[in-house]
Parts: structure tokens; sequence; C-alpha cells
């Protein structure tokens, strides 16, 4: 019995022990951990966030990411906690041409800019050695601030295993062609190197090395998720694979099929060590659909959902759960973070004031997300640098770094252009800035065609304070000449002008001032000219003047908001003080102005007026208004126009238009353009608007706005003419 007892208590404590060891070894027993490796693949990569949709679905927990280009940027995301949901959404609002254009609203660009903002097709830099191509057609500066702001509360974060999900991007060295793990240093940055895709966005450069696209050598950073811990590995693969040489159409598909090859060996290397290996079926789209965004993102998503059997039995079978990470919530544009003071960094040639005076922000104080955003936008308006960012440190009170890139102050700039009045052209322009003194430009225009032109100009902007401007200019202009609305002829014209002017600037959409010119004309014609005993003439005069410039159009070509306004008042003389035959110098006013008015997202009409009036007798020729075609020359302040007639057709000494322009967005960067206006035309100052003759004039324009500027033709009728107009214009106006 005692033996008995011996024995059962023996068993007892034996099986207690065996359940104790059991139940610790269940309960020490760590889950394996999931890594998530995201391809790259330009806008394809928008599939990968279908796929993390399903993943969020069934909760499965990712411990570690790895991604390359595009997919270090949702990666990357990601790991900071946002949800699948609020980058699809983030994506989806985003308007990728503007985004990726690096363009910005004109309202930010200085105003003596602003006419020059677009006209160029091509700008390089001129280095000591000569003209350089750019290192990339796109800088990146609106992708870096938005991957700024969309990361502000993770600046301070500079090792990426310690965000919320462990997280490590690919790049390559351009220098060695050696694959960059990047998982330290500044995130925005970083995922900003690891989707230069070469020759399209310029490199980075971090820690002294020169950093583009890490799909060149590693597109698939499976090894890079293991050797982080990862005990299994899903892997979202959006690369399209070698095409053939029928399917390569385009340039991005050149570069992408470069960018593949490279990376071909190492990803057969790593597609052996994936888990679950996901490819949704997106072969009809390219790394440029970006405006395809929703549907790549649901491609993505049908692909996870076919896994969704697999990804739920890997979830049962490990009782996978996900660890509750906070979901990041970004800033919105009210959000103020109390700033203590600013740092400037990259700074040489271009003065710290300038800098700070573009940005304006009061520290110590509460500054918002939308004053930084404006500040940022003044300063990478101003033309001084290719990159202004930012990077905000500290906890409760934060220092604001503001780092900048210097543009190379010296661009040499080409334009191209061809219309029906003018036939085609060349613009070759240079630009010096900071000559002579900080906040100064110097350029040369030289427009070769069969009416060439030469411009230099010397400004100084001092904004509100006064600067100045210089400019001498010399066109050799060939104009048709007409009598009862029939061409009798044409004259070729010598222009000559001198012009000095003092101007103030109020944030960069006002300016004011005054000014005096000396003007040269040299009229030579195979034909008697009226009011001119032969046909030949010449003369010079002084002028001074004061006027009025206003613009705000957000865009030169096509704006949906914004005014433009142009006033002066001049005093024409020919001996410095009056006109020949005058006590008194001649009078002349101008206005035009303009107001973009949008009335839904498709439509915007565009109400305008042109008026020009001279007081005076005897007033020469030179100085009469001329009314005419459909656009508005700035090389001449004679010239009013009118839809309906050829450039310059009558001749009068008051004119007044009024027009309504209704254009409708057919589709993307394609117009519809309806064009109205009425006139008057009157010899005599003191007659009024219920006097002297009117005329009508309607057209119709079809533009595409390309990449080479706007390409547009036009019809136009007017009940002066017996027969319908046709206009061709393609290029930037210079």
């Amino acid at each position: 019995m005692k033996h008995s007892l011996l024995l059962i208590l023996f068993i007892s404590l034996n099986f207690i022990s065996s359940a104790k060891f059991k139940t610790d070894t269940l309960e020490n027993k760590k889950r394996p951990k999931i890594g998530l490796v995201l391809s790259g693949g330009g806008a394809k990569g928008f599939a990968h966030v279908g796929v993390l949709k399903i993943i969020d679905e069934l909760e499965i927990p990712i411990d570690y990411i790895a991604g390359t280009s595009m997919g270090s940027i949702i990666g990357g995301f990601y790991a900071i906690g946002y949800s699948a949901n609020q980058i699809e959404e983030m994506i989806i609002s985003q308007n990728w041409d503007q985004l990726l254009a690096d363009e910005i609203s004109r309202k930010y660009v200085p105003f003596h800019e602003k006419k020059n903002y677009e006209r160029h097709v091509l700008s390089f830099p001129i280095r000591p050695k000569g003209i350089e191509l750019p290192s990339g057609i796109v800088k990146g500066q609106n992708v870096i601030n938005l991957f700024e702001r969309l990361s502000i509360d993770y600046h301070d974060v500079t090792d990426f295993k310690k965000l919320p999900i462990p997280f490590v991007c690919v790049a390559t060295d351009i220098e060695t062609g050696e694959a960059v793990t990047l998982d330290k240093g500044y995130l925005p940055e970083a995922m900003r190197a690891s989707m230069a895709i070469p020759t399209v966005f310029s490199p980075i450069e971090i820690d002294g090395r020169l950093l583009v696209d890490g799909g060149m050598v590693n597109n698939f950073p499976v090894k890079e998720v293991i050797d982080m811990g990862a005990d299994i590995v899903i892997g979202v693969d959006v690369q399209s694979g070698p095409k053939s040489k029928e399917e390569l159409k385009s340039f991005l598909d050149i570069i992408n099929q470069t960018v593949s090859l490279m990376a071909l060996n190492e990803f057969k290397k790593n597609i052996d060590f994936v888990d679950v290996y996901i490819k949704p079926n997106i072969n009809n789209y390219s790394v440029g659909s970006f405006n395809a965004a929703d549907s790549l993102i649901h491609k993505g998503e049908e692909a996870g959902r076919k896994f969704y059997s697999e990804l739920k039995e890997l979830k049962e079978k490990y009782q996978l759960k996900k660890k509750k990470i906070k979901q990041y919530k970004p800033p919105a544009d009210s959000t103020t973070y109390y700033v203590k003071n600013i740092e400037y960094e990259g700074l040489n040639d271009v003065s710290k004031s300038l800098l700070s005076g573009k940005f304006n922000l009061d520290v110590p104080g509460e500054i918002s997300l939308s004053q930084l955003k404006q500040g940022i936008n003044w300063g990478y308006g101003s033309k001084y640098f290719d990159q202004v960012d930012f990077r905000l440190l500290g906890n409760k009170a934060k220092t604001l770094q503001v780092r900048v890139k210097e543009r190379t102050t010296k661009r040499f700039n080409v334009g191209l252009r061809y219309d029906s009045d003018n036939q085609a052209g060349v613009l070759l322009n240079t630009t010096f800035r900071n000559k002579l003194r900080s906040g100064s430009h110097l350029s040369f225009d030289l427009k070769l065609s069969e009416t060439p032109r030469f411009v230099t100009t010397y400004a100084i902007d001092n904004g509100l304070k006064p600067g100045i401007t210089l400019q001498a200019e010399y066109n050799d202009w060939n104009v048709n000449a007409y009598e009862d609305w029939e061409q009798i002829g044409n004259f070729d014209l010598d222009y000559v002008k001198l012009d000095f002017k003092i101007h103030s600037i109020l944030r960069e959409s006002y300016s004011v001032g005054i000014g005096a010119k000396v003007e040269y004309y040299n009229v030579k014609s195979t034909f008697t000219l009226p009011g001119l005993e032969s046909g030949n003439a010449e003369d010079y005069f002084f002028s001074y003047y004061t006027l009025l410039r206003l613009d705000s159009h957000e865009k030169a070509y096509y704006p949906k908001r914004g005014i433009s306004l142009y006033g002066e008042y001049k005093l024409v003389t020919n001996n410095g003080a009056s006109l020949d035959g005058m006590e008194r110098p001649a009078s002349i006013a101008y206005l035009k102005v303009q107001k973009a008015i949008s009335i839904t997202d498709k439509f915007t009409v565009y109400p305008k007026f042109y008026g020009r009036v001279i007081w005076g007798k005897n007033i020469p020729d030179f100085f009469m208004t001329y009314t005419g075609g459909i656009d508005q020359t700035d090389y001449f302040d004679i010239q009013m126009p009118f839809v309906g007639l050829e450039r310059m057709e009558v001749a009068s000494t008051n004119s007044f238009v009024f027009r309504g322009d209704f254009q409708y967005e057919l589709f993307k960067n394609n117009y519809l353009i309806f064009k109205a206006n009425v006139g008057k035309i009157t010899e005599d100052v003191n007659e009024s608007l219920s006097t002297g003759e009117w005329i009508r004039g309607l057209g119709v324009t079809y533009s595409y706005n390309s990449l080479i500027g706007p390409m547009e033709f036009s019809l136009m009728y007017s009940n002066k003419k017996d027969k319908v107009l046709n206009y061709v214009s393609l290029g930037y106006w210079f």
C-alpha cells in the first residue's frame, strides 16, 4: 500500500511537471516573424496598396518591410503607421502631373520672372567647362516636399529599425554600381533616393554617395528583409519583366527595360526565398501610368484576394495576431508647431536674408504647416534654388531646418515656336543671377527667325523698396498693310528701344513703376504708306511713362483663376519736351485686363478688355493704334488683338475691344475654346462709345497643351471680312 501510494504520487508529480514544461514551452516559443517585400515598378507600384488592403483586412502582422523604388515609398508610409486605405486616399488625391513636373503656382514666381516662366522648352546650367546637360529631367522638389509633410512626426527618427515597423529600402550608388541598403538617415530622403530613376529624376547624395533608383541592382530586396529577422516572406512583385522589341514603344519603356535587365539576376536569386509570392496582373500598364492609380490599386487587391485562403491559413497556423500600431494621422495644413529657431543649410552664393525674406516666418512662435508650405514655394519660386526642403526636429520646441540646393546662377535656355504670322522661330536665352549684387538678374534674348529680335535686360528686385530695370531691344519686323480690309503690301520695320524704369513689387503679384525710354523707328517699303510722302520713314522719340501691372494667374496658359492687368500712361515727345508742331507731348493711355473665372473643373470663362486712347494732334503713324490678330504680342504696345481680323489690320487713333473666351477641357490637356469679341474704332478721342465704327468677330480654337507648349488651331470670322481666317500656333510665346 505504501509503495502504491508512492507510485501514484510519483506519476502525479511527473504529469504535473510535464504539463508545466509543455505550457512553458508554448508560452516561450516565439511566433515566426513576417517580412514584407515590395518591388519597384514606377506607377505600377500602386498595386502594392491593393495587396496591403487584403493584409489589413486579415489583420496579418508585418514585422519587417523592405522596398525598392515605388515599393520603398509605399513601404515607408506603411512602416510609420499609415493604413492601406490611408495610402490609397493619399495616392488618389494627388495631381501626379504637377507633382512629378516640379510645377508650382505662378503666384510664387518673382514678378519679373512671370513673363519668362513658361516660354523655354529646355534649360541647361552653364558651368566653367561650358554648357552641361541636367542630371535629371525632374529635380523632385514636389516629391520630397510631399514625403516630408506626410512623415513630419518621424523626422527625428534616424534609425529606420526603430519605426513602428522596422524598414529598409534599397538604392544604387551610381559611381560604383553597388546596392546601398538604407536603414538610417532621413526617411523622406531615403525614399526619394530609392526612386531616383536615372535620367528621369536627379540623383540624391547621402553620406557622400550619389544614389539613384535601387531597381538597377536589386528590385526585389528579399535578402534584406531576411537579414532583418524575417522567418516568412510575403513578396509583392509589380515588375513587368523583359519586353520584346515590339513592346518597347516609349522613353519610359526603354528606361524601365534597362533597369529591369540589370537587376534580373538578383531577382532570380531572391524569388526562391519568398514564401508567398504575389504578382498582380498589370501587364497592360506602364511605369508611367500614374493617372490610372485607382485601377492599379484594384488590380493589386484582386491579386491579394487570390491569396486570401493561403494568407488566412498562414495566420491560423501560427496564431498570428497583429500588434497594435498607432495609426498615423497626417497633419492638416492648419496644424501648428512651436518653432524656436530656423537653421538654413546649403547657402553659398545666395544671402540668408533673401531666403529668410521669402519664408517670412516669425520665430520663436507657432507656425502652421500651411505657412511652411508657402515659405517653401516662395523660396523655390525665386529661381535661386533647384530644391528647397525642410526637416522639423525636437519635441515641443522644434528647430526648423531649411535645406537648399542652390541653382547654377548661369543658365542657357532654348524656346521653340511657330505661328502663322511670324513663321518659325528659335529663342536662345542666357540668364545670369546675382551679377553686381544679390537679387539681380541679367539676361540676353536672341530670337532667330525671319523677324529677328534681340533683348538684353538687367533688373534688381527689391520688393517694396524701389528696384530698377535697364533694357535694350532691337526688332526687325515685317508688317502687312491693309486698305478696305484687303492687304495692299507690307513694309519692314526696324525698331530700337532703350528703357529705364524704377519699380516696386508687392508679394510678386503687383508692380508699380515710372520710367523713360528712347525709341527709334525705321520703316522701309516698296509702296507709299498712308500719311507719308514716300514709302520710307524714320524718327526717334523720347517717352515718359507710369505703369501698373497685376498678375495673379496660377498658370501662364489656360489658367483657372486669377487676374492679369497692364495699365500704362505715356507722354511721347521727339525733343524731350514736346512733339513737333505741338506745344505739349502726345498722351497715350493703354489698358489690357483679363480675369479667369472657373465655372466648373472643366469650364472656364475669360472676360477680357483691351483699350488704347491717344490725345494730341499730328500723332506719328508709329504711335497709331493697330487692331487685329488673335494673339496679344508684347513686342509693341500699339497692337490691339481682335479675333476675326488679320494682325494689325486696322489703323486708328483709339480702339476698344470687349472679348469673352469660353474654354472647355474636353479631356486632359485638350481644350475647345470659343472666342467672341466686339470692338469700337474711333478717330477722335472726344468720340464716345456711341459713335465710331463697331466690328464683330468670332473664333473657335482647338488646343493641346503639350510638353513643348500649347499647340493651337483656330478658325475666325468677322463681319468685315468675306472669308474665314485660320491661324496656327505651336509652342510657347516669345
